[in-house]
């Protein structure tokens, strides 16, 4: 392996966070304010491809655009030898997917606290004209001050930007917490994101995706044709004892139709009344759950029909492009940002 470079623009190199198939992170140092930075770098090879810089700076611009207390700030984008660079935060803290696999679920009120300070975060980033479109568990990071901030903007897209990389019928992003009309190909705003921050929420009082059946059909495109046909899971009849509140509300964020989920606003004042009653906090604590061993065993692939019209039939293909490696870190999405100790 290539030894690190001792500089990239004008930071210092301390040594490699982590390797994906975009990139790498380096931690770094601004030493002429003595602060340490991530800084996520495009790979060599890809330092002749148009499309790929420009996915890369799209990120960039992104995070430029916003300066909120819940999303991963910026500090200067480069290029060194060829190569596009963003210097950014450094963020000292866990990703909420590692701390999923680590210790599994999360306690309902915390969980619910986290995805509140996530849906500040990305209010922040409508304002600012920015659809995240790739919002997972493992992009929401908890700092060790206590806050949960968005990162990896790596998808996302300006509504007012003509530019499009993504070709149409084609989506990008992660299966699991994809919104139907993301998967169809469709321009999508602010609430394809509030559907991810439901799947997410799912996964976090559940301890799995919510279109995951642990099977051998859990490819790809299975779990995108749950997204767009099979009814809404709850989290009220999946796991025992769980407010029914809390799930009726995910149910409503997971809703195939957008104009059902609730606003940004709308959720932040919900989810900040359960928290405050059920005593949420962050850092998030963990428990077991018990599962329903009749909705485990239930059929997944029932059509909504209670709030969402099934969606209209298509005549042109829909083409699955999940891009797992098109933002540099999936992966390793912890070491992004943040040092892994």
């Amino acid at each position: 392996m290539a030894a690190p470079p001792e500089s990239i623009g004008q930071f210092s190199v301390v040594g490699l966070l982590g390797k994906g198939a975009m990139g790498e992170v380096y931690e770094g140092l601004d030493s002429a304010l003595g602060r340490r930075v991530a800084i996520k770098i495009l790979g060599a090879k890809h330092r002749e491809s148009t499309e790929f810089k420009t996915r890369f700076l799209r990120e960039g611009r992104s995070l430029a655009s916003m300066n909120h207390a819940n999303i991963v700030q910026i500090y200067a984008i480069g290029e060194h030898e060829g190569r596009p660079f963003l210097a950014m935060e450094f963020l000292d803290g866990e990703d909420l997917g590692q701390a999923l696999k680590k210790r599994g679920p999360l306690h309902p009120a915390d969980a619910a606290e986290g995805i509140r300070q996530a849906a500040v975060g990305l209010r922040e980033a409508q304002r600012a004209g920015v659809v995240h479109r790739d919002v997972k568990p493992s992009n929401l990071v908890v700092t060790s001050q206590g806050a949960v901030k968005v990162t990896d903007f790596g998808l996302a897209k300006a509504l007012q930007e003509d530019l499009s990389i993504t070709a149409t019928g084609v989506f990008v992003g992660t299966p699991d917490y994809l919104a139907p009309e993301q998967a169809m190909g469709d321009e999508v705003d602010s609430r394809a994101d509030v559907y991810a921050l439901g799947c997410s929420l799912f996964h976090m009082c559940s301890g799995h995706p919510p279109f995951r059946k642990g099977g051998h059909d859990d490819h790809y495109t299975a779990v995108v044709r749950r997204h767009l046909k099979s009814e809404r899971p709850q989290l009220k009849l999946e796991v025992a004892g769980f407010d029914t509140s809390l799930s009726d509300l995910c149910r409503r964020m997971m809703s195939r139709r957008p104009d059902v989920r609730p606003t940004f606003d709308e959720l932040i004042d919900k989810l900040g009344e359960y928290s405050r009653n059920a005593g949420g906090r962050i850092p998030p604590r963990h428990q077991d759950v018990e599962l329903i061993e009749a909705t485990k065993a239930a059929p997944a692939e029932l059509v909504e029909t209670n709030d969402v019209e099934p969606p209209p039939q298509r005549s042109k293909t829909v083409a699955i492009a999940v891009a797992a490696g098109i933002a540099i870190g999936v992966g390793v999405s912890a070491a992004v940002i943040m040092a892994l100790r």
